[in-house]
């Protein structure tokens, strides 16, 4: 199932091909209605972890020397830099917790989907959601120590 298919198929507000396609997969907590959401959100957390990598690779070089750059402008590149791959973390979690929840939400609604896989999907939500909490403040604690250091 392409992606396409996935939003297609689990955002489709006709109730009767939403229950005809997940009654194809009673085990909703272990199929590819979760994890095509999980791959979303870890594909912008991969992205955020590049440029703030990027970020900081630059900074680097330039209080190093090897590229020549005023301070304050490598600086400021540096946290621009971070304060959008924060921005794209924080706005990522959002569609994937309105995901997850209707997913939940419609297992529960579900007679042959039990009460522990509900559970489990919320639960792996909650740690996706604690861990991108986690590195946006890392994050801009990093972007707090730029500003001091210079």
């Amino acid at each position: 199932m392409t992606v396409v298919d996935f939003i297609h198929d689990t955002f489709n507000h006709s109730t009767k091909t939403v229950e005809n396609t997940l009654h194809k997969n009673i085990d909703l907590a272990y199929s590819e209605k979760m994890y095509v959401p999980e791959t979303l959100l870890i594909g912008w957390f991969n992205l955020s972890a590049i440029v703030t990598a990027s970020s900081l690779i630059f900074y680097n070089m330039a209080r190093k020397g090897s590229l020549k750059v005023y301070p304050n402008l490598a600086k400021f590149i540096s946290i621009g830099l971070i304060l959008i791959s924060t921005l794209y973390m924080i706005f990522s979690l959002g569609p994937y917790y309105r995901r997850m929840g209707y997913l939940a939400q419609t297992c529960d609604q579900l007679k042959k989907c039990d009460s522990e896989q509900v559970d489990h999907i919320n639960t792996i939500t909650n740690i996706y959601l604690l861990f991108g909490i986690i590195t946006a403040i890392i994050q801009l604690l990093i972007t707090y120590l730029i500003v001091m250091t210079v």
